[in-house]
């Protein structure tokens, strides 16, 4: 009966406090999120350093830097964003850096009228390869990728593998008839 009578005043208590904890925590992350999102709205990311951000900061600091034309501070947002382990934003990243170097062999002409895009094309290249590697299935990098394709071909090495013999290519003397090379 005595620890009935004790129990019952701290009980509500108790679970007052449980669900107070986490919901205290809940509160915070919110208000955080919300402190972060009208930065990003307001264009307010510029001073403050990029290890301090969170990935949604970052990215939003990554495509802003893209819109003004600084491609090199963009792409190493975006490269830090590709290095963050479990970052939910790093596949997107690796995208966008591939796709920043794409565009800007493009607005260059191209390698026809400037060989100086060949490592843009090159690297973009690269990107949508390493994304088709762990996403098969991503129709975004694969068309970047057709066009990449297009601005520089690439050669198939293996056409020569089991066909004719590559032209200009000697002969070997163990063709002839009726010879061989010393064997009993």
């Amino acid at each position: 009966m005595v620890i009935k009578m004790l129990i019952k005043p701290w009980l509500p208590l108790c679970v007052l406090a449980i669900i107070a904890v986490p919901m205290t925590q809940a509160a915070f992350k919110l208000s955080e999120a919300s402190s972060w999102n009208d930065k990003i709205q307001k264009g307010q990311l510029k001073g403050i350093p990029d290890n301090a951000m969170p990935p949604e900061a970052l990215m939003a600091r990554a495509a802003e830097l893209d819109a003004k034309g600084d491609f090199e501070g963009a792409l190493s947002a975006y490269k830090r964003l590709e290095e963050q382990t479990g970052n939910p934003y790093a596949k997107d990243a690796a995208y966008n850096a591939a796709t920043i170097y794409l565009k800007r062999a493009i607005s260059a002409g191209g390698p026809a009228s400037d060989p100086q895009t060949i490592p843009l094309v090159e690297l973009a290249k690269e990107g949508y390869r390493s994304l088709l590697r762990t996403d098969p299935e991503d129709w975004d990098a694969r068309y970047n990728l057709d066009r990449a394709l297009r601005l520089i071909p690439e050669e198939d090495d293996q056409e020569n593998e089991g066909g004719n013999p590559p032209i200009g290519a000697e002969r070997a003397p163990t063709t002839m008839r009726g010879f061989t090379l010393g064997l009993p």
